[in-house]
């Protein structure tokens, strides 16, 4: 791609010149000999000796307007912009009427180099003269990156990067953080010496973690064996809870195609060997995944469609991805979209992005999924978050406070891993999380088990999880909603809570939760916490049935389970309302299970009224407490 610029600009340049009938502007031999030869050279991709040539001509001609382009577009496909910048403005001076183009391009390397003032002007000063609409276009679409840029720049957001300490950052670059929800363990990927011969430059990339104690990071370490090979690892992500981990591996045997993304999977205190998600990756570059709070969603980027999109593929029951389809056009455009990131919210979106308004190179935008699942107007996060140079990578806690990125290192042109105070407005909805160890009521022993996170408006699935085997267990809870926590086990009855977090959009501190699963036997006692009347009413509310469904499986998959179902009151009302009305609380629970097909002959009901307190009356919480349904198992 970079060595096709030279060959099209030199066919511009030759087109425009016998357009218009006109010889070089030099007259002078050895002039034009030296040019010839450099032009010469720079087809053959011989820089070195094309700059010599190029140079000579100019020396024998000073006004040998083609000689200094020639150096110009040399010196641009080098990468040295300033250079670049200085012989193209070197020919507009000598006849700007010559090759009005060069306008264009030194307004688009000033743009390169952060001099929006400049290229603002050479853009307008190219929009002066006849030209076609494609190269209109583009000017135009600079002056929108100037004027876009030079506002940012007034206007500058707040940003104080903090490197993450000498535990992670080292001598060599550190890039592409991802931290578990609490922001104590990190995952990275540093460029380390190679002794394989397969690797470019001697350097390969490996994945590093290190853990947050006391406020410090650790000396990282490895992060696997099993993980990291004698190949490129990177662009990962890991899921909220720190069980799985989705990154991008290329030239790997196991391959589909040149970059792929596999899984590992957290399991007896190591990480699994990774899998090919074979279903999911193409024959192109397919890489920077990022996964939902949920687990069932998978964002990525792929070049499968020619440019780099963002693409998602969901987790089906089967266990299966589904074909990746690309994100809509409010998302990917005409240019490059990538490294996205789904924050723990689920909703909120970042990536990187050159097709959208602004600096001029990747700019990091965030885009929010509105309700009907359509994505709102990406957001540029602004100035110095977004510079002239390329940005992206960008990685947001859970909380939504604070941001993760690699930049320039402070001593050293390497990379190293910062953390900053994202702005309020750029923030997410708050996350915070519920952590804490499953053990069996009686032995204490842990267990591992499976969480569930819902919203008990939708009824939609927010967040999944396992507890390790030490019993160890962390969910994402996003603020703002009312939700139900199912906690189950093989051989277990399940555990229920709920969660309101309604009006909550700051940060909130974490749970702490110990559960204690009970064994599946007779005298089990079993609160539903999730279990919804409206004040003195008996009718089951909607938000009820989920958890009642989890009690429909339960039966299904202990036939010969039978329960008593009792309701409980406080001590608000008469003793004979309070027996009435818990009774009735009760046998419309029954109702409910029997007609989601459950025997009623396994089933029996009883109203306590405020006969068994779980807590004081004397106050609201524990009158709260006592209001309560449960059933206990007669026999199994």
């Amino acid at each position: 791609m970079k060595k096709s610029f030279i060959f099209i600009f030199l066919i511009m340049l030759s087109v425009c010149l016998n357009a218009q009938d006109k010889p070089l502007t030099s007259k002078n031999k050895k002039a034009i000999k030296e040019y010839h030869n450099g032009v010469s050279f720079l087809n053959k991709y011989n820089y070195a000796d094309a700059q010599s040539s190029f140079e000579h001509a100019i020396l024998y001609d000073p006004k040998f307007i083609e000689a200094y382009i020639m150096l110009g577009t040399l010196y641009e496909e080098k990468k040295e912009y300033a250079k670049a910048i200085e012989y193209y403005e070197k020919s507009l001076t000598l006849n700007a009427d010559f090759f009005p183009n060069t306008y264009l391009i030194v307004g688009n390397l000033e743009i390169k180099t952060g001099e929006y003032d400049k290229a603002l002007s050479n853009f307008k000063s190219f929009l002066k003269y006849d030209i076609k609409p494609a190269p209109k276009k583009q000017a135009e679409n600079g002056i929108a990156v100037c004027e876009f840029a030079i506002n940012q720049i007034k206007n500058p957001k707040p940003f104080n990067p903090k490197p993450l300490g000498k535990g992670i950052n080292t001598e060599f670059s550190e890039y592409m953080p991802a931290l578990t929800a609490d922001e104590s363990t990190i995952i990275f990927t540093r460029l380390v010496k190679s002794n394989s011969a397969n690797t470019r430059n001697g350097m390969q990339e490996d994945f590093y973690t290190s853990k947050l104690i006391n406020g410090e990071w650790t000396t990282a370490v490895p992060l696997s064996e099993k993980l990291n090979t004698t190949g490129n690892e990177g662009a990962h992500t890991i899921s909220p809870d720190g069980k799985i981990l989705y990154f991008t591996a290329c030239g790997r045997e196991s391959g589909k195609g040149s970059c792929d993304i596999y899984m590992s999977k957290w399991n007896k205190g190591e990480w699994d060997y990774p899998i090919n998600l074979y279903e999911i990756n193409s024959k192109e570059w397919d890489s920077q995944p990022s996964i939902s709070p949920d687990g069932k969603t998978l964002y990525f980027s792929s070049s499968r469609s020619g440019n780099m999109e963002i693409y998602k593929t969901q987790l089906q029951e089967n266990g299966k991805w589904t074909t990746p389809v690309a994100l809509p056009q409010t998302i990917n455009t005409s240019g490059n979209e990538m490294s996205p990131f789904m924050h723990p919210d689920g909703k909120t979106l970042y990536f990187a992005s050159n097709g959208h308004l602004g600096m001029g190179g990747l700019d990091i935008f965030y885009s929010r999924m509105n309700d009907d699942s359509t994505w709102s107007t990406p957001v540029n996060l602004g100035y110095p978050i977004n510079t002239h140079n390329d940005e992206a990578f960008l990685f947001v806690s859970a909380s939504g406070e604070n941001a993760y990125y690699a930049g320039g290192g402070l001593e050293s042109r390497n990379m190293d891993i910062f953390c900053f105070e994202l702005y309020k407005e750029a923030r997410p909805d708050a996350v915070t999380y519920l952590k804490g160890i499953v053990s069996d009521i009686t032995s204490n022993n842990p267990l591992q088990a499976s969480f569930e996170l819902i919203d008990l408006k939708s009824g939609s699935v927010i967040a999944k999880s396992i507890s390790d085997d030490d019993g160890a267990f962390l969910i994402c809870i996003p603020s703002g909603k009312d939700y139900m926590l199912n906690v189950s086990a093989d051989k277990y009855l399940f555990y229920s809570d709920n969660f309101s977090l309604s009006g909550v959009h700051s940060k909130t501190e974490p749970y702490i939760k110990n559960i204690k699963l009970q064994p599946i036997g007779s005298d089990a006692v079993v609160v539903l916490n999730n279990i919804f009347f409206d004040t003195d009413k008996y009718d089951l509310k909607q938000e009820s049935f989920i958890e009642l469904d989890k009690v429909v499986k339960m039966m299904q998959a202990n036939p010969k389970m039978k329960i008593e179902i009792r309701g409980h009151t406080d001590n608000t009302g008469s003793k004979e309302h309070n027996i009435k009305l818990s009774e009735n609380r009760a046998k419309a629970v029954v109702l409910y299970l029997t007609a989601q097909g459950i025997s009623k002959d396994r089933m029996t009901y009883k109203g306590y009224g405020d006969s068994m307190p779980r807590a004081s009356n004397d106050t609201v919480e524990g009158r709260a407490l006592n209001r309560r349904t449960e059933f206990k198992v007669i026999s199994n």
